[in-house]
């Protein structure tokens, strides 16, 4: 057990975390990151609103998932960690918050910020922190069409992958652009799970699934689900 005394607003607190000590370094020297829940909505066409903050955080470690040179926290171990902790942030996260998180989750790397969509426009602003040094490692604004917002994942991976200096996935196809009902349908999936409501989570998983087959955020946790991998 270790116990952390950080600041969450005006209050220090003590905080005890079960973790075990680090492994000796392998020669790969692999750095992990952990991607906080964006703050910001997607509004649609009919006027109704959802946290695609949490749909794009859930995407983005999937797509950090799948490169060489990084470990990503899962999105669900990170929530559980903030949960049993109390420490879930509302509002806006400042970046000594963020850094005092990754501290206690022992990671390298911490994102963080805010991504907003209403018709026509998607607009991502996003920072990346080293946990160790506490400097702003990356710094990204985006302006897209919502049905970019897999394009834009993409970007923001490599975008920080460059700053590492890693080789980004050789040979990749271009990106298929996602309809916002599916997007919708996703980061309401995601905040049910949020929520505890598996069946419901499940029920917009589908969803979105139906709405665009390929999207593998959706079926990926729809698979975990089905597992009972919760």
């Amino acid at each position: 057990m270790r116990t952390y005394t950080t600041l969450f607003g005006a209050a220090w607190v003590a905080v005890t975390l079960a973790v075990q000590d680090a492994p000796a370094q392998s020669t790969a020297d692999v750095p992990t990151v952990a991607v906080m829940d964006f703050n910001g909505f997607m509004l649609g066409e009919a006027g109704n609103s959802v946290a695609i903050g949490k749909a794009m955080s859930a995407m983005l470690v999937t797509e950090f998932s799948g490169r060489d040179g990084l470990n990503v926290l899962e999105r669900q171990s990170l929530q559980s960690i903030l949960q049993e902790q109390r420490l879930a942030l509302s509002g806006r996260v400042e970046e000594s918050s963020a850094i005092e998180i990754g501290k206690i989750l022992g990671v390298q790397y911490m994102f963080w910020g805010a991504v907003t969509s209403i018709p026509g426009q998607l607009r991502v602003d996003i920072r990346a922190v080293d946990v160790e040094t506490s400097a702003v490692v990356t710094v990204l604004k985006k302006m897209e069409k919502p049905e970019a917002l897999l394009d834009v994942v993409i970007w923001v991976a490599d975008e920080f992958s460059a700053k590492l200096n890693l080789t980004p996935p050789a040979d990749r196809p271009e990106a298929p652009a996602i309809p916002v009902r599916a997007t919708i349908e996703l980061s309401r999936a995601v905040d049910y799970e949020d929520k505890g409501d598996t069946a419901k989570a499940m029920e917009h998983y589908q969803k979105a699934l139906d709405i665009y087959p390929d999207l593998k955020d959706a079926q990926r946790a729809l698979d975990r689900l089905r597992g009972g991998d919760v």
